[in-house]
């Protein structure tokens, strides 16, 4: 049902465009570009490896009719599906591919700008953790991967700002950062200046943030910061826990990625190749909450 929803009512052209004008006239691939654009989502809402999303296309005919797979073309190979990845960094959609999908949904009315989540996770690097030093030096094998500490307890890896409206929880932007990046400084990356307001946690109270929403004339949802020069008044404190019953919601994004798409680890080495890792991701999502939503809406 999810397949047919999503090739029913999602159009991949530009995309497919996109990849195909990075091609030389004769240096075509040996598989249609919408083919491997396919593949590529069809491993994020169903979590395949590349050797996995062959086997699984050889032997499920919903798949290949999902992918758009004629009976006379042969199914990708893992090599070829590997290869693909690096041609949609190479053209920029690991940074643009959800904002093309995004632009559809805005259109029919799914993605609602009123009001905007913002948070962040931390995902674990895909290599065993270096020596501390070596880390810092850059001599670690994944150069882009950092340490930083959350409750008390020290972490290396990424981390994946998300930021989603509030009424479908559709994932409006992701960006993945190296796990030291502080949230404050990603909320102007993240947060679309089309929004009416913005809720986010007490990270993302600085004076540059709170500039920035002001500039952009958005109301300011963020959870205030206590320090030793601010102290929070009771009011401050309830509009804390006001702000914070909006906020949470965006957790079930989170929840989503890491218990169904097992995003507790990275799968690459690098910014660039993660962050379409996490591009992907998000696509997935929001095609399997777009789903939900049409079925919701025809109940």
């Amino acid at each position: 049902r999810v397949l047919e929803t999503i090739a029913r009512e999602v159009d991949f052209t530009s995309a497919e465009e996109r990849v195909a004008a990075t091609y030389s006239p004769g240096g075509r691939p040996a598989c249609r570009v919408g083919v491997l654009l396919r593949v590529m989502i069809l491993q994020h809402l169903y979590g395949l490896s590349d050797p996995q999303a062959e086997e699984q296309l050889k032997a499920r005919l919903s798949f290949q009719k999902f992918v758009q797979l004629d009976t006379h073309e042969a199914v990708p190979d893992e090599t070829t599906i590997c290869r693909f990845r690096q041609r949609l960094i190479e053209c920029g959609l690991h940074e643009e591919l959800l904002g093309l999908l995004n632009a559809q949904l805005e259109e029919r009315g799914y993605i609602v700008k009123r009001v905007t989540l913002v948070d962040a996770t931390l995902v674990e690097s895909s290599r065993k953790r270096p020596e501390a030093q070596a880390a810092r030096a850059g001599r670690a094998p994944d150069a882009d991967a950092s340490y930083t500490r959350k409750y008390n307890q020290s972490f290396y890896g990424y981390k994946a700002h998300v930021s989603s409206d509030g009424e479908h929880q559709l994932i409006r932007a992701a960006v993945i950062s190296t796990a030291r990046q502080y949230d404050g400084e990603v909320l102007a990356h993240i947060a679309p200046a089309d929004s009416e307001v913005i809720y986010a946690d007490k990270a993302c109270d600085t004076k540059a943030n709170r500039a920035w929403l002001r500039a952009h004339g958005i109301r300011n949802g963020i959870l205030k910061k206590e320090a030793h020069h601010i102290q929070l008044t009771a009011k401050d404190r309830e509009n804390n826990q006001k702000k914070s019953l909006v906020r949470r919601q965006i957790e079930r994004i989170f929840a989503h990625l890491k218990k169904w798409q097992h995003y507790r680890r990275v799968r690459y080495l690098g910014l660039a190749r993660n962050q379409l890792e996490l591009t992907l991701k998000a696509v997935a999502y929001n095609l399997k909450r777009l789903a939900g939503i049409l079925k919701m809406r025809r109940a």
